[in-house]
């Protein structure tokens, strides 16, 4: 989890410092006043380098500074690490890891997993697909030891079956050696999404009985094979049309998760705002199977107060405080949380923005 978190030219922070409770962290402050540039910094390090805001992130330095740099302490188990980036307006610069540099991003990754609930958080109900493949799939890279190894190697078979289908002197003996590595690494890949789709599946639909019991949604993998259809039989069905498009149109890079309510796609029945409630359920099912891995996540929830109503708020509030993760939930005051905060108010510790200051407002329970 984090322990500290140390910015400088970030946003609208010239210096500022963070040493959030290892529980429920409250952050107020007026609209503009930085809260959410800080959650977004824990995020940008937590990531390696990801913004969940969207937009040019060369606007994360500063204007008028040379580059933006975080520094934070991560406390995992028994040990602390330290996690640095520096970030120019072109891209990272450097980015450390106890000093050295990382062999890999998944390095950084993996230390400090961090999910944000924020407005575009409904994008995982109305999005493209691949904004929910990449969710399930941040899921199973801290859960799933044998995930990351083999989406890398099935990474790797489709980069080289791409370059194939693009080449001019491509040989079936070639493409049919690569089809073999895609179709295998394919189905071990859903066979792991599968068996943790069920997990996933059964802690959402109990977090929406508590914030909308009336919402009975459902959560299913399509892979777009045909019934009773292997990946390899699927891949020569479909190796003539790859051929004249240039691309692989079957594998792991192309299955859905489809959330349903009612039997109907829930983006084309539900609202912005029962949209809401579905991707936020999604975000917190994760959790349990995150702490069920032997990890700490680290839980973003950014303006609270205009994103629920008050009785949301307190629901997803006691359900957060009772959770064994981290979170930090930004809105503009206490008032704005309501009567939610007499139950969760001494618990959390408290911070003010403003100005791109941080001011801790609260002493530990």
């Amino acid at each position: 989890m984090l322990t500290d978190l140390r910015l400088t030219d970030f946003r609208n922070y010239r210096e500022a410092e963070l040493a959030p409770s290892p529980g429920l962290n409250l952050i107020f402050g007026d609209n503009g006043s930085g809260k959410t540039s800080l959650l977004e910094a824990i995020y940008f390090i937590g990531s390696g380098g990801r913004s969940f805001r969207g937009g040019r992130l060369s606007r994360l330095v500063r204007d008028g500074a040379d580059a933006a740099t975080l520094f934070a302490r991560v406390a995992q188990g028994d040990y602390e690490h330290r996690l640095g980036v520096r970030r120019s307006p072109s891209g990272i610069d450097s980015l450390k890891l106890n000093g050295a540099t990382p062999g890999a991003l998944s390095d950084v990754a993996a230390l400090l997993p961090v999910l944000a609930l924020h407005p575009q958080s409904v994008e995982l109900v109305f999005g493209a697909s691949s904004l929910r493949r990449r969710f399930m799939d941040w899921g199973m890279f801290h859960v799933e030891h044998s995930f990351l190894p083999t989406w890398k190697e099935a990474s790797t078979a489709l980069k080289h079956r791409n370059a194939l289908l693009r080449s001019r002197r491509v040989t079936p003996r070639e493409l049919t050696y690569w089809d073999q590595k895609l179709a295998a690494t394919s189905g071990s890949i859903e066979g792991l999404r599968s068996g943790y789709l069920q997990r996933l599946k059964a802690e959402w639909k109990g977090v929406l009985g508590l914030l909308a019991p009336e919402l009975k949604g459902d959560l299913t993998l399509q892979t777009g094979l045909r019934e009773g259809e292997s990946y390899l039989e699927a891949l020569a069905r479909t190796r003539d049309d790859d051929l004249r498009r240039g691309f692989t149109q079957t594998g792991f890079h192309r299955s859905e998760l489809k959330i349903t309510v009612g039997g109907t796609l829930a983006r084309d029945r539900v609202s912005r705002g029962q949209a809401k409630i579905l991707a936020y359920g999604l975000v917190l099912a994760q959790l349990p199977l995150i702490s069920e891995a032997g990890k700490v996540c680290t839980l973003l929830v950014d303006d609270l107060g205009s994103e629920l109503d008050q009785d949301h708020r307190a629901t997803l509030l006691s359900f957060l405080a009772r959770g064994s993760h981290q979170t930090l939930i930004t809105a503009v005051d206490r008032e704005q949380l309501g009567p939610a905060m007499v139950e969760t108010g001494e618990a959390a510790r408290m911070f003010h923005v403003e100005h791109g200051r941080v001011r801790r407002i609260s002493d530990d329970p």
